[in-house]
């Protein structure tokens, strides 16, 4: 919009002289409001270190995972089900399956952060564990820089709804519409990262893996009697015939075809035979 504006002033001063002067009096407000925003933009991309500085809350996200074996698997999803209350905890996802020697069950728990490491001592308090793991991510530079380009994004997007009010021709008010909805897409995209973010930091993850083991079972099937599978075999014959005959009516038309086609074969014949003794 910028390079447009100064485009037509320099046209209007092509005119004459005292329209030149008038133009760069009109245009000299628009230009200055588009410094003022681009500005702006250049504060949104400053990074976090080149800020004023300020006292900046540690942000952490916390995840972990355990894995043991127990008795039974559906008692132990109820025992955890029951003592996530008392940490403000709930079940994200779970997931039970079953193989040749054992049944697996997942489950992803979210819990605040304060109740992280006191959730995994009482889940694993008389657990022998296979396998446990704890994560912990400093975001603290990312949430704060989200924080402030959200807040810059959206003093932009009232500057350019000043500018807009200004905005005296068609083409001027385009562009900054453009801008306008191009700022607006940007402060949607950003306010779902740090919602996400904030999830995070507000809810650490520790994914839950136990199993039980299942002996090895046979899986073999009483066969019936000899009077069973004799009934059985006269059975499947007599559907099988059934469906041959099924199978030799669908061919009908082919068979009255090859009746036709021998029909000529021998007329034709009994005709030269005819001919060759005259």
């Amino acid at each position: 919009m910028k390079s447009l504006t100064i485009l037509i002033v320099f046209l209007m001063a092509t005119c004459g002289g005292s329209d030149s002067s008038t133009a760069d009096y009109e245009a000299a407000p628009m230009l200055e409001e588009m410094d003022v925003a681009e500005s702006s933009i250049r504060k949104v991309s400053a990074p976090l270190a080149q800020q004023p500085n300020q006292d900046y809350q540690k942000k952490v996200i916390k995840t972990g995972g355990l894995s043991y074996s127990v008795a039974n698997t559906k008692e132990e999803y109820n025992r955890i089900s029951t003592m996530l209350d008392k940490y403000d905890a709930y079940i994200s996802s779970e997931n039970e399956s079953k193989g040749y020697d054992r049944i697996n069950y997942n489950i992803s728990i979210k819990v605040p952060p304060q109740n992280f490491d006191p959730l995994i001592g009482d889940l694993t308090s008389d657990k022998k564990l296979d396998n446990r793991w704890v994560n912990t991510d400093d975001v603290t530079e990312r949430y704060y820089d989200l924080q402030s380009r959200i807040a810059n994004k959206k003093k932009l997007e009232e500057r350019y709804q000043e500018i807009l009010k200004k905005a005296d021709n068609v083409r001027d008010i385009l562009e900054v519409e453009r801008n306008l909805n191009q700022v607006r897409t940007e402060i949607e995209s950003l306010q779902g990262q740090f919602k996400l973010l904030g999830h995070k930091i507000s809810y650490s993850t520790l994914d839950v893996a136990f199993y039980e083991l299942i002996p090895y079972e046979l899986d073999q099937e009483p066969r019936p009697g000899f009077g069973t599978r004799m009934l059985n075999s006269i059975s499947a014959g007599w559907q099988g015939f059934l469906t041959f005959m099924v199978y030799l009516l669908a061919l009908w038309p082919f068979g009255l075809l090859a009746v036709g086609i021998v029909w000529v074969v021998k007329k034709v014949r009994a005709k030269r035979k005819a001919d060759s003794k005259q």
